[in-house]
């Protein structure tokens, strides 16, 4: 969906903020008593003449006074006047009919943590108005300002002249906005005329009449327009107003003019209903001038926890059409793809079983503008997790559900219509022994019944089988067995009192044989498939062997340190100072708590997997488990009982490094029918993550070709290898303060009409104090998503947010 909003709506009311601030300052309405001047040799005013200052007012000085012959009191030299918790230091001044300021010479005025500096200020203590000229000003915590004068007028109005505005502290800032003028109402609005978005002092955006709140808090008003592009809909301006409704609610409406599409509006929602509950909404809707057609994606999304121990969980997404991702959105992981998933979930967890209940609908897109709806309204599913039958070495778990599914639409090319009710009951037991310290085996048994009000039967067509649902019952009930060795276990350890890594290792061989018996269910056919509930039920009859190896270390582990808070005495209603909140360490009789002892001290090392390689295999009884077309005639007449023959691996020294490999030989063809290589490493200074995927074509492909008289024929020709490496690569410089990351992908034997580096990315991000810059560039030569060859640019302003997301 495009843009609508930040999350953070403060955030972006830069000039709302600082301009509260400057207002503040020339009203000098401080809440604070001052500190003290600064030190140095001074001089109280005469006490005869006390009683010809305001009420309330300090006056120090070192230098001197004199009174004038219409009562004005002339200070020549530094002094400090105090008013009302705001303190003026200038130079020089004089103080008339006393009431009226006039002060100049760096001149200081300071209220709680705020300074304003300018050449010379005029106020009125008794009316509390006044004019600051050219003002510079720090105000807590980020904004910095100028203002050539900033005037006062009543208690809540303020005329700014020639203003700048930025949360830079360079001596010449990355950004600032320029005003021209400025009317700002205090808890009001400010309307500002000829705002400049200034980079580095040169003007680069225009807005001739800019509407801001000044409110403190979240105040209803406009927000910093976009720019930004699309792929095929032209250039889009966004325009968002932000609308509070409550403490816990607010809206934020936006509207979008894409230059071909026309005018686009968005919504996006926040509430909190309580403390365990979370809503947001959004919502797209335009009038597409180009396909002449409503286009809208919305989605909501709440969580909410209850006080009987359920939790519900809501994800739900509609979208109009098959392209609306292409043309609204630029992320790669929405252009591609086809499905649109909504999900309702209420679930209670216990120590050994698990209620959920849910409602789950989704909706595959197809490009012809056909689409598979396949939801459950609703299902209810009731686990228990593996436990001990009392006394018994027997041990229980089951997975049960009840769901009401509907499926509607084109499914594998056919059409569905279904509507019908399906119960599940999977208990299984498994019996866990260990006659040897050398060997553990495990015997398991499970069955499966599943009951279905409606099946689906293929009758003749004209091109082809027809699928056809009918209202017959269908029940399918299979059970499956099985046993488990792991053994004879062989390790030895090494002790390595000088390494610095780990001062022993432990390696281990572990042979493993599994022995699998399933029934089938002759009736597959006729299941209507949904999710793995309805796959289950393949006939086996197999063994399985294999060998691991497998390297343990000794690494340190240190406890997380315990929070600031840790201390702190947090009592509930009803309970005494020595009972402890539950999930909360209790203390000891220091006061100390455990936790703040234990996170204080290193634990000792403990055995850690860094290292492991499975060699594995199957054994099928029943059924043939590879095939070959050894003569490359199209025709697989090579089988063999025996799977391929797998290698999976992995060594994990750290946290932050990892190397994996998997590889697989073929029995038949004997060769290396696929491997992979992947890994990763970060660190301070960059991360990379790569994989390398080889896949051999094994057999033949068929081809039609023009024979020697014209005529055209069917060839069998050997399959072509494929190699592909992914590559993610990033880089940090300057301190952290830019990113440079790489994410390609080169295809050594590419399908036809794509390119070798079929995605590539590059973006470069830059981070200072006040903005961030960010530049990207994507191409991308998929087969089955249009082609993209984009470079983006945003900025994002410290206090403002995203001003510009401009694709070219």
């Amino acid at each position: 969906m495009p843009s609508i909003a930040p999350s953070t709506r403060t955030a972006r009311r830069l000039p709302a903020a600082a301009l509260a601030a400057l207002l503040a300052a020339v009203a000098l309405a401080g809440s604070e008593d001052p500190s003290p001047p600064p030190p140095g040799e001074q001089e109280e005013l005469p006490a005869a003449r006390v009683e010809d200052l305001p009420p309330g007012i300090t006056l120090t000085f070192s230098g001197a006074i004199r009174y004038q012959p219409d009562g004005a009191a002339e200070i020549d030299g530094p002094f400090t006047i105090t008013h009302q918790g705001v303190r003026f230091q200038a130079d020089r001044a004089v103080l008339r009919e006393r009431r009226y300021l006039e002060a100049e010479g760096n001149v200081l005025v300071t209220w709680g943590p705020n300074r304003l500096s300018g050449s010379r200020v005029t106020y009125d203590l008794e009316a509390r108005e006044g004019t600051v000229e050219n003002a510079e000003g720090v105000i807590d915590p980020d904004y910095q300002f100028r203002a050539a004068e900033a005037r006062k007028v009543g208690e809540d109005l303020v005329y700014l002249t020639d203003a700048e505005i930025t949360t830079c502290t360079q001596p010449v800032p990355y950004w600032s906005f320029r005003i021209s003028t400025a009317r700002v109402r205090v808890n009001g609005y400010a309307r500002m005329w000829n705002s400049r978005l200034r980079v580095r002092g040169v003007p680069v955006l225009y807005l001739p009449f800019l509407f801001w709140p000044v409110k403190d808090g979240r105040a209803p008003g406009l927000l910093m327009p976009s720019l930004g592009s699309t792929q095929n809909r032209g250039t889009v301006f966004t325009q968002p107003v932000f609308i509070p409704i409550g403490r816990s609610v607010d809206v934020t409406l936006a509207a979008h003019w894409y230059t071909e599409a026309g005018l686009g509006i968005g919504t996006e929602l926040r509430a909190v209903p309580n403390r365990d509950g979370r809503i947001a909404f959004g919502g797209f809707y335009i009038d597409d001038q180009v396909s002449d057609a409503s286009r809208y994606r919305y989605t909501y999304q709440q969580t909410q926890a209850f006080s009987n121990g359920f939790r519900m969980v809501a994800d739900l997404n509609f979208v109009s059409d098959f392209d609306f991702f292409t043309d609204y959105e630029r992320e790669l992981d929405l252009t591609s793809t086809p499905n649109i998933l909504a999900r309702l979930e209420f679930s209670r967890p216990g120590k050994w079983t698990s209620i959920n209940v849910r409602e789950l609908r989704n909706e595959q897109l197809f490009s012809d503008g056909t689409s598979l709806v396949q939801q459950t309204l609703p299902e209810i599913e009731w686990r228990g997790r593996t436990r001990r039958l009392g006394e018994t070495p027997v041990y229980l778990a089951y997975e049960s559900s009840l769901a009401s599914i509907q499926q509607r639409g084109v499914l594998q090319g056919d059409p569905i219509d279904a509507d019908y009710l399906r119960g599940d009951v999977f208990p299984s037991l498994s019996l866990p022994v260990t006659p040897a310290p050398w060997l553990d085996v495990n015997f398991d048994a499970s069955y499966r019944v599943t009951y279905y009000t409606q099946q689906q039967r293929f009758i003749p067509g004209f091109v082809g089988p027809v699928r056809e649902v009918v209202d017959d019952a269908l029940y399918r009930g299979v059970g499956a067995v099985g046993v488990e060795l792991t053994g004879p276990k062989l390790y030895r350890v090494y002790e390595t009192p000088g390494s610095s890594y780990s001062s022993r290792y432990k390696h281990s061989f572990e042979p493993t044989v599994r022995y699998r018996y399933s029934e089938g269910f002759e009736d597959a056919e006729h299941v209507l498939v949904f999710d793995e509930v309805d796959r289950y039920g393949i006939a086996g009859n197999s063994i399985g062997y294999g060998l691991r190896s497998r390297l343990f270390a000794k690494r340190p582990r240190m406890v997380p340190a315990a929070s600031p808070d840790a201390g702190e005495r947090i009592l509930m209603p009803g309970a005494s100072e020595s009972e402890p909140l539950p999930g909360f360490p209790a203390a000891d009789e220091t006061g100390e708590t455990v936790a703040a002892t234990v996170a204080a001290e290193e634990v000792k090392d403990e055995p850690v997997e860094i290292a492991t390689v499975e060699v594995s295999q199957l054994r099928s009884f029943d059924t043939d488990l590879s095939a070959a077309d050894l003569d490359l005639d199209g025709t697989l007449e090579s089988l063999s009982p025996y799977s391929e023959v797998v290698l999976n691996g992995r060594y994990s020294p750290t946290p932050r490094t990892s190397l994996d490999v998997r590889a697989a030989w073929h029995v038949l063809y004997r060769e290396v029918s696929g491997a992979t290589l992947s890994g990763g490493l970060s660190g301070n200074r960059g991360r990379l993550r790569s994989s390398l995927v080889y896949r051999n074509g094994l057999g033949a492909v068929a081809q039609t070709v023009e024979g020697a008289e014209g005529e055209l024929e069917t060839v069998y020709v050997e399959r072509d290898n494929n190699t592909q490496l992914n590559l993610a690569a990033g880089v940090f410089l300057f301190g952290g303060r830019m990113a440079v990351d790489i994410n390609a992908t080169f295809d050594a034997d590419p399908p036809s009409g794509q390119s070798h580096i079929p995605n590539r990315q590059w973006r470069v991000q830059y981070r200072t104090q006040c903005c961030t810059f960010l530049l990207e560039r994507l191409a991308r030569n998929f087969s089955d998503i249009q082609n993209r060859s984009d470079y983006y640019l945003r900025v994002d302003l410290r206090g403002v947010g995203k001003i510009l997301d401009q694709k070219f």
